[in-house]
């Protein structure tokens, strides 16, 4: 799958709050957010997927 950072650009590196690695990939970037910040678990998702 993807990395994060392939999908948003820059705007990857304000995951870290999150515990997102830029270079995650999105699935595994979901997994983490889901706890933390489901709303952006949903966006991330959402714009991977096109």
């Amino acid at each position: 799958m993807v990395a994060v950072v392939h999908v948003l650009g820059v705007h990857a590196y304000s995951f870290l709050r999150y515990g997102v690695d830029p270079h995650d990939d999105v699935e595994t970037a979901v997994k983490k957010l889901e706890a933390k910040a489901p709303h952006l678990a949903r966006f991330l998702r959402e714009v991977a997927t096109f």
